[in-house]
């Protein structure tokens, strides 16, 4: 019996060191790509956020990056690109932000968000006004991509008071807060930043 037992607990160790290993290697071989994607999403989202800006210049503190200069094709400043994350209902927010150096919003985007499905996640919804037949007799534009209304709400805004300027999404109050929050308070720090001269 005590023989089994030991024959048993040898397996199964042999099997958890066998797994530990293959994930391990499994690990070190995606990592790169995992890494690689990121940065791609990232640039493309900064893009997205500063569509005028040619190059986005990363500002760092305490060994990571606090927010980005976008900058002119002659390098003259436009304005600041920067993440805000926030927790919301269930997941944590992440958002891309826009701004000019006046401290008004350009445009957000939703990075990442794991929110209830038809409520928190409405963050991200498009509502599309165009019908089946406007797309079938081409009064529709198809080839530019509805923005989520959510999101467009902070356009040309300042950052100061988004609060009071931006609508909450009904039955997803706290998911809408947490980007409206976040975006309030990272812009406040840079803009604090910027005025010190850091």
């Amino acid at each position: 019996m005590q023989n089994n037992f030991v024959r048993y607990a040898a397996t199964l160790a042999i099997i958890c060191l066998a797994a530990s290993g293959l994930l391990s290697v499994v690990y070190n071989v995606t990592q790169p790509k995992i890494a690689a994607q990121a940065k791609m999403e990232e640039e493309s989202a900064l893009q997205d956020v500063y569509p005028g800006a040619a190059r986005f210049e990363p500002v760092e503190d305490k060994g990571s990056v606090f927010y980005y200069k976008a900058l002119n094709t002659s390098g003259d400043l436009l304005g600041y690109a920067f993440k805000a994350e926030k927790k919301g209902y269930s997941s944590t927010i992440v958002t891309m932000v826009g701004m000019d150096t006046k401290g008004i919003i350009q445009r957000i985007k939703i990075l990442s968000q794991n929110e209830t499905p038809g409520l928190g996640s409405r963050i991200e919804e498009v509502r599309q006004k165009e019908t089946f037949w406007d797309v079938v007799l081409r009064k529709a534009n198809i080839s530019q991509k509805p923005r989520p209304w959510f999101q467009t709400q902070f356009e040309s805004k300042s950052y100061k008071g988004l609060e009071r300027n931006v609508e909450t999404i009904t039955g997803a109050t706290i998911s809408s807060l947490a980007v409206i929050v976040s975006v309030e308070e990272k812009a406040g720090k840079i803009m604090e930043s910027v005025q010190d001269g850091r």
